[in-house]
């Protein structure tokens, strides 16, 4: 959401600055052509009065009121159709294409009339000069002349108007930003919240309406595919937990009949040494095939979050003791020695766990030491704690966990795995170590905690976990 704001943001910011350079451009090229017209229309006016002075005073100065053709030339250039020169009596002593039309004689009325730059619609110019009245015609399809007569207070108020004009057309642009923005946000905040829905796996149901109508009718499609793919998933998960659940009931029947038939058979002293050797191996073996049953159906459980926990405070310290004391109390071979280690800070730490699931997980990373070294081997376990945090450290003399099995544990968190991970999990996938370790890291990170890895010098890896 706050990428979508920000991107509003700019997009207003944008519209503003572009609309304000285009105001600006536009009053700056108002007042250029202003200018260069007003520079342009002194220059023409100059040079007409400076005409108009020098063929009055020709005209005047000749009694017989008459013009050169040089001054007619120069008349003609500055643009005037026809001229006039009339005397105080309003007769005229000397005309120039004299339109038939016009009176060749005015009253004081007429003159004043004509003066204000207009007879019989030609736009004329006068000027006096020796008792002469120089009258010249422009033509109207050409010029037009028009005059607004202004007050001193309404020229000193035009620095103010301009400031209210810009004002005025700043407040438009802003408005008209301001809609058109509100409206883009309102088009597009569903999509916006579609979206995020979308990334929570919640069902959405946009307007298919708008500019975005296309855009809204494919994330309700997404979604509509989505939620048929969760369904579809959702079926697949329950009935594989239903299958798991279904087989470790049927199988824990007939294997507890093998272990107690077992365990007779290795206590009958009617066999043979061998005999009860072997119904003994079939035993430990039957009791292997439960282990991983449990851990099968417990994992199963744990994903798809139908095991609740019963937390209550615990000692930690203690916990690991009552571990060990079990695997040495359930009769732990003379080939194996556990080594235990516990600082002061982590004796005195108290947490909120599940009991039986925490030894469940220190049961499996010990035991899968010991099922992987049938030859014997020392585990060394090592708590600690750095004041916030327990820091729980599995290690043995045996080769250690292959890298296989870590790269297969690692793969499952990523979303993409490489082929060399993929090969690595069907690889392993059927190897002992990787139901144990897959449980342990479940309720390890259902206690808000992580498992790690220590790769050793020959490649393989040790085991521990942190939690807190």
């Amino acid at each position: 959401m706050k990428t979508f704001l920000r991107g509003i943001r700019r997009y207003l910011l944008s519209a503003f600055l572009i609309i304000l350079l285009i105001l600006i451009s536009n009053v700056a090229i108002f007042f250029y052509i202003i200018y260069t017209r007003a520079e342009n229309s002194g220059a023409t006016g100059a040079a007409l009065r400076q005409t108009m002075e020098t063929v009055g005073q020709e005209i005047a100065s000749n009694p017989v009121h008459t013009l050169s053709e040089e001054g007619k030339k120069e008349l003609k250039d500055c643009g005037f159709v026809w001229g006039m020169a009339l005397d105080e009596e309003g007769n005229v002593v000397w005309d120039w294409r004299l339109p038939d039309d016009l009176p060749r004689q005015y009253g004081l009325s007429d003159v004043a009339s004509f003066s204000r730059w207009y007879l019989e619609d030609y736009p004329v110019r006068v000027w006096g000069v020796k008792g002469l009245l120089l009258v010249c015609a422009q033509s109207p399809e050409e010029v037009s002349m028009y005059s607004v007569p202004m007050s001193v207070r309404q020229i000193e108020s035009l620095p103010r108007l301009a400031q209210l004009f810009v004002a005025v057309n700043l407040a438009v642009i802003l408005l008209f930003v301001l809609i058109f923005g509100w409206k883009f946000y309102a088009s597009v905040k569903p999509i916006s919240d579609g979206i995020e829905k979308l990334s929570r796996k919640e069902p959405v149901h946009l307007k298919e309406k708008g500019a975005v109508r296309e855009l809204a009718e494919k994330i309700n499609q997404t979604s509509r595919l989505l939620s048929e793919q969760e369904e579809k998933l959702s079926r697949r998960d329950q009935a594989r937990s239903d299958w798991i659940a279904g087989v470790s009931h049927d199988i824990r029947t007939p294997l507890t009949l093998i272990v107690g038939y077992a365990e007779r058979l290795a206590e009958d002293s009617s066999l043979g040494r061998q005999e009860q050797e072997m119904a003994a191996a079939i035993g430990r073996q039957s009791g292997l095939i439960r282990q991983l049953i449990e851990n099968l159906n417990l994992t199963s459980k744990l994903s798809y979050d139908t095991f609740p926990l019963h937390l209550s405070e615990c000692s930690p310290a203690g916990v690991l003791r009552e571990c060990v004391a079990d695997l040495y109390n359930q009769g732990l071979q003379p080939e194996y020695s556990i080594e235990l280690t516990v600082t002061e800070a982590a004796e005195k730490i108290r947490v909120e766990a599940d009991v039986p699931l925490m030894k469940r997980a220190i049961h499996n990373v010990i035991g899968n030491s010991i099922r992987h070294n049938p030859e014997g081997c020392q585990i060394s376990v090592r708590l600690t704690c750095d004041g916030q945090r327990l820091h729980y450290v599995f290690r043995d003399s045996g080769p250690g966990i292959p890298d296989e099995i870590v790269a297969c544990l690692e793969a499952e968190e990523e979303d993409e795995k490489t082929t060399h991970r993929d090969s690595a999990r069907r690889d392993a996938v059927n190897k002992p170590h990787i139901m144990g370790m897959r449980l342990t890291k479940q309720i390890v990170e259902l206690h808000g905690g992580k498992v790690f890895y220590y790769k050793r010098k020959n490649g393989n890896y040790d085991c521990g976990f942190v939690i807190g």
